[in-house]
């Protein structure tokens, strides 16, 4: 009995532990005191949000940096962003955020239905389209239906968690049922591969290939339509309170004025501008 009572007493502290890796305020504390720090958690994504020379930079970054400022102007109440920590496992960082109150979690994060039941959404801050992409030595695709004649013998390779793997499930069940389908930690672990491999595709964000584009990568984007553009948020978990703020903040005006505009243009390319909305 002694020894089970020990062996809960560790697995108890061990899983308390594991809640206070990231701590941070709720907009209650920050309103009653008059100031606060709103904890980030980001999973990097060339261009959205990354670390240059030990500073952050992004199009995520440009935009939390507003919404600090509009708080002050609106609230008169100082929020400092601080980026506590990177999660390098897509599905990791999901769970982190939606275990952990009081942060908010950022990345090219798909806003949908399922996650909802998990998860609070800031409103969209982007909509991308998804790509298909393979090694640069990899032959031509023009028509998804010729996927099983082009790419035969090929994998799919997609990140764990994203909502590629529901995509790279749609392209096995309606074109290609023999098509293996491999998983990854991350994006960084995908286009690693891809540069190596002329034998895999995968689904990607169009944001993700922005970063493949600037580095010159041996990777080619296919010419085949993926379907509809998902929309990106960042994350929270249920019980946080700071969602209302993200609706007064993030809103349609913001998104098509001049100052976002240039917040794409600056981090994107402005190349990228009429195709990442």
């Amino acid at each position: 009995m002694k020894t089970w009572f020990s062996a809960a007493v560790v697995l108890l502290i061990s899983l308390s532990a594991a809640g206070q890796k990231y701590q941070g305020n709720s907009w209650a504390d920050v309103k009653a005191a008059g100031k606060g720090t709103l904890t980030i958690v980001y999973y990097e994504q060339p261009g959205l949000i990354y670390k240059d020379n030990g500073q952050m930079k992004g199009v995520c970054v440009d935009i939390l940096s507003d919404f600090a400022k509009f708080i002050q102007e609106k609230y008169s109440k100082t929020v400092t962003v601080n980026y506590a920590g990177e999660e390098r496992e897509f599905s990791g960082f999901l769970k982190v955020v939606q275990s952990t109150p009081n942060i908010l979690g950022v990345t090219n994060t798909s806003i949908t239905e399922e996650r909802k039941k998990i998860l609070k959404f800031t409103p969209p801050f982007m909509t991308t389209q998804l790509v298909l992409l393979t090694n640069q030595n990899s032959p031509a695709l023009t028509n998804l239906k010729d996927l099983p004649k082009v790419y035969a013998g090929f994998s799919a390779l997609v990140i764990t968690g994203s909502t590629h793997m529901k995509y790279a499930d749609m392209l096995k069940k309606q074109y290609y049922p023999d098509l293996n389908i491999t998983y990854a930690p991350s994006s960084e672990t995908v286009i690693k591969s891809l540069t190596a491999n002329p034998k895999i595709f995968s689904i990607l964000d169009f944001t993700e290939y922005v970063g493949v584009v600037r580095k010159k990568l041996p990777i080619k984007r296919q010419d085949v339509d993926l379907g509809n553009a998902e929309e990106l948020g960042f994350i929270m978990a249920k019980q946080s309170d700071w969602d209302g703020l993200w609706k007064e903040f993030l809103t349609d005006d913001y998104r098509k004025g001049v100052r976002y505009k240039k917040i794409i243009a600056d981090n994107l390319g402005s190349t990228f501008l009429n195709l990442v909305r």
